[in-house]
């Protein structure tokens, strides 16, 4: 089989998703972009040489559909899905809205299975495929206060394990990398809105530091590899020991 893939990534104009786009395309794949940031899409695509992006909001009507359909127009199908866009927000759970309550749970879950209902067609007829969702440490332990957020990514665990399963015997592999807290403009919010200290937050990390954007990058690497093909439903914690407690 050729080596080339077919690569869509979402939430890919910055952080965590351009990093993995970044790699994928220095490794020869083909990499489609979209994101909320037009400006960033069109000078990364410029830098990495994507086959393609599509700017625009993930929780749109219909924008995954158009989403899916583009990245086809450029690379013909999708071998691989990387569910990476979502949301975080900092709140108790007596002072969260509906309106939050809609946006995070469709963002962090609602748009990564139907993007999923969409890809796996082709892969399924093609026996092979990768689906790789990046969830978070605070969907395998809990995060007070945001209690939200961690719902929708312990969900993401469950869609990756049940897909995992379903999808097996079609050479489909579905994982779920957790990250810890990561070195990206996010987190740096969070520290400047005082959401968060960041020297408690490293006394709370048994490693002391934050996980860098390239870590995770390099690990997607690995899983979309045929080395990997016996790995799948697993939830990959990379979170600098934080998860031990």
């Amino acid at each position: 089989m050729n080596t080339s893939k077919n690569i869509l990534i979402t939430g890919s104009s910055s952080g965590i998703g351009a990093k993995i786009a970044e790699k994928l395309s220095s490794s020869g794949h083909n990499v489609f972009l979209t994101g909320r940031n037009e400006e960033r899409l069109i000078k990364l695509a410029v830098e990495i040489k994507a086959k393609g992006f599509l700017a625009g909001c993930l929780l749109e009507e219909d924008f995954p559909v158009k989403l899916f359909n583009n990245a086809c127009k450029q690379m013909g199908h999708v071998d691989v899905l990387i569910n990476n866009a979502g949301a975080y927000l900092w709140s108790s759970v007596e002072k969260t809205s509906k309106e939050n309550i809609e946006k995070i749970l469709n963002l962090n879950l609602r748009v990564p299975y139907e993007l999923c209902t969409l890809v796996v067609p082709y892969m399924k007829k093609n026996k092979w495929g990768r689906i790789i969702n990046i969830g978070s440490i605070s969907g395998t332990v809990g995060e007070a206060n945001a209690s939200l957020y961690s719902t929708g990514k312990a969900g993401l665990i469950g869609l990756t394990k049940s897909l995992a399963l379903e999808l097996a015997e079609y050479g489909i592999t579905v994982n779920v990398i957790n990250p810890g807290w990561v070195k990206t403009g996010l987190t740096d919010e969070c520290i400047q809105s005082g959401n968060i200290n960041e020297q408690e937050q490293l006394d709370m990390i048994p490693q002391k530091r934050w996980i860098e954007p390239q870590e995770i990058a390099d690990l997607t690497k690995y899983l979309i590899s045929d080395s990997a093909q016996g790995i799948t439903g697993q939830s990959l914690n990379l979170c600098a020991g934080l998860s031990l407690g």
